[in-house]
């Protein structure tokens, strides 16, 4: 069976205006047309890249993912502040660059001065961001471009700032409800595999003794076909929850399955309001944001389906943006997608910001309430959890320990 690679293609496409360069793997160059079509752009130029021009930029690619981990959104979001102050004091965009550059960590600064470099050589800062800072996200790249259409720079890199600030925020509220009973829950199965290895042996082997001349109570059966168990299928029970990892790692690499996983995640019990109530908060407050610093519609909706990490949500949001292209209000399109049931106080703001000309302020406003439903979603589910671990790890031990009692006292018993 031979295996058939796709080729690479280069391509230059406009898409709602907006002009568009970047590559992407095909079978042909007619299925590479054929793609770009069905994303709504009109192709200007399309090319097969050579094997060498392929290998160097897999090369090179390679190289700024390697530079990229290292570049933490905190340090991005205080450069682009530090950006937009300079910018706003009349300091030239190419000084500014060289200033803030000096004063960043190691990686980010050599991003700055590249930017400063190819900023002198004539390039626009979008494009820039584009080939070289890519870490700096989408969004932020929109929002420059719209900053250098009208000459608002500094004000769009605050606006990036800002919302680099509250996903920042969202993620460290969930991070801090979950942190400690994560850490409970690693410290019980501590305690779990302290038991099994070395204490439940030694009980074991006591009541196995006394077993031969006593009849055991049965929470001393149920824990000795307890143990029998695990040590039977611990190797399996241990590799349950890798396979499941890898699994989801795997569904997650196609489109169409990582949709319905992200899908499905909506649903899970107790946790699946919480990642709505997220998902709602980020793309009401991202669209909002781009709107209220004068993105278009079309474009402000393509960003975030572009930076959603839930696939469905970027798929609805998709939908939409393909039914206001064709001259459908927006509420008209959330209608007509599942953002009316996971999110009905958007479709209700929206329909009526959309006649009074507000649909930025309105959509900050359902953003602001989501991330209150979010923020006390978090805090239930930190304090449930918490007690329910300490419970679960106390009912195990004293589980294992009033089954060991039990059969001491039926072996004091036998020999009274």
């Amino acid at each position: 069976m031979l295996i058939k690679f796709m080729a690479k293609f280069q391509y230059k496409i406009n898409q709602n205006g907006i002009i568009k360069n970047g590559y992407l793997n095909a079978d042909s160059l007619h299925a590479a047309s054929i793609e770009l079509v069905r994303q709504g752009g009109i192709i200007i130029s399309l090319r097969q890249m050579t094997a060498a021009e392929s290998a160097e930029l897999t090369q090179n690619q390679f190289e700024k993912i390697s530079e990229h981990l290292f570049i933490f959104s905190g340090q991005i979001e205080l450069c682009l502040r530090q950006l937009s102050s300079l910018l706003h004091a009349g300091v030239p965009i190419l000084d500014a660059l060289l200033a803030v550059g000096g004063q960043a960590p190691p990686q980010l600064r050599k991003i700055y001065f590249r930017l400063a470099e190819k900023v002198r050589r004539g390039y626009s800062m979008k494009r820039s961001l584009q080939e070289d800072a890519s870490c700096f996200g989408n969004i932020t790249i929109g929002l420059v471009g719209v900053g250098e259409a009208n000459g608002t720079l500094d004000e769009m890199f605050r606006y990036a700032a800002d919302l680099m600030e509250r996903a920042r925020r969202v993620r460290a509220q969930i991070v801090q409800a979950f942190a400690y009973p994560a850490i409970v829950m690693l410290v019980a199965i501590g305690v779990s595999y302290f038991l099994v290895v070395h204490v439940l042996p030694k009980i074991i082997t006591f009541i196995s003794k006394q077993a031969k001349s006593v009849e055991l109570p049965l929470p001393t059966k149920l824990l000795l076909a307890v143990n029998d168990f695990v040590w039977a299928y611990g190797i399996y029970i241990a590799a349950i929850p890798i396979l499941l990892t890898i699994t989801l790692i795997l569904l997650r690499r196609n489109k169409i399955t990582c949709e319905r996983v992200d899908y499905f995640c909506l649903f899970i019990p107790l946790i699946g309001k919480a990642y709505r109530e997220h998902s709602n908060t980020m793309w009401c407050r991202t669209l909002g944001a781009l709107l209220k610093s004068g993105v278009g519609l079309l474009s402000a909706l393509e960003l975030v389906e572009e930076v959603m990490s839930n696939k469905h949500y970027s798929l609805q949001l998709h939908k939409i943006h393909d039914m206001v292209r064709q001259g459908d209000a927006v509420s008209k399109g959330i209608a007509n997608t599942t953002l009316s049931k996971f999110c009905p106080m958007a479709l209700a703001m929206v329909a009526v910001s959309e006649r009074s000309g507000s649909l930025d302020v309105s959509l900050l406003h359902v953003a602001d309430y989501c991330e209150e439903q979010l923020t006390r979603r978090v805090a239930f589910l930190g304090k449930f959890i918490e007690p329910a671990i300490f419970v679960f790890i106390g009912g195990v031990v004293g589980f294992i320990y009033f089954a060991f009692f039990l059969a001491m006292l039926a072996a004091t018993k036998s020999a009274i």
